[in-house]
């Protein structure tokens, strides 16, 4: 869910956390230890797919958020991004059903237990609470249009990573652009898109194992001998390199 206003927002985060004073936003380790990629977990405490209020006479459930948030750098000051879904079950839906949001923006530690978030895309200040208890990773809760949300770190930054890139051919040895790739990796994290004209599309994740499904593009289809999903392990510093075929008429 990018758009151009989010792209200007970035710009404009770089600059203003170029600006920015870290002392009063916590040590660098106090930002080490929470940052990470968060995955949402609840809204309203129930656990997800979450149904949430109707509108406009659609039903809407939220199935998957993504929150992320970082430490300050020599140059900039630390930073979050979030992303939340809301699928509804209409069609054509009316334009003001809220369909998901996102937000992006800099960050301080408010107290021990609270952090202050400065949104760059004109949703003002609010507080989410942090959540940090011995033997489990740290959790994230705030509340956004009527609901709460809660996250929940799946990875740190500094946690094995390796890349996967898939080449797909039809059964010529041609190149196949238009094929879309969702990789869902050891922790359940997901990343992917379509190959372009080389066929080869690649994904990022922790160490483990992956699994890549495949949807072919109008005029392909998967031949019995591919598997789907692909399973691949995932190793540390290293890109990995699969093939995968489909058929053409």
């Amino acid at each position: 869910m990018i758009s151009l206003a989010r792209n200007v927002s970035l710009a404009i985060l770089a600059l203003l956390a170029i600006l920015s004073c870290t002392n009063s936003m916590g040590g660098k380790d106090d930002q080490e230890r929470i940052a990470g990629v968060y995955t949402l977990q609840t809204v309203d405490g129930i656990a997800l797919p979450a149904p949430i209020a109707p509108q406009q006479g659609c039903n809407r459930t939220v199935r998957q958020g993504i929150f992320t948030i970082s430490r300050g750098g020599s140059d900039h000051g630390p930073q979050y991004d979030w992303t939340i879904a809301i699928p509804t079950d209409c069609q054509p839906v009316p334009a003001r059903v809220d369909q998901g949001s996102d937000d992006v923006g800099n960050w301080q530690f408010k107290t021990p237990a609270q952090l202050s978030f400065y949104s760059l895309m004109g949703r003002g200040t609010y507080a989410p609470t942090l959540e940090e208890t011995s033997g489990n990773p740290p959790a994230i809760t705030f509340a956004y249009a009527g609901n709460i949300y809660r996250f929940v770190r799946l990875m740190r930054f500094d946690d094995p990573q390796g890349v996967v890139f898939v080449n797909v051919a039809d059964q010529f040895g041609q190149p196949v652009a238009g094929v879309a790739l969702i990789f869902t990796f050891a922790n359940g994290l997901q990343g992917g898109g379509t190959t372009p004209a080389s066929g080869e599309f690649g994904s990022r994740g922790i160490v483990g194992e992956c699994r890549i499904a495949i949807t072919p593009p109008a005029g392909y289809t998967i031949p019995a001998s591919q598997p789907t999903p692909i399973s691949v392990t995932v190793v540390a510093d290293q890109i990995v390199r699969i093939n995968a075929t489909l058929t053409k008429p």
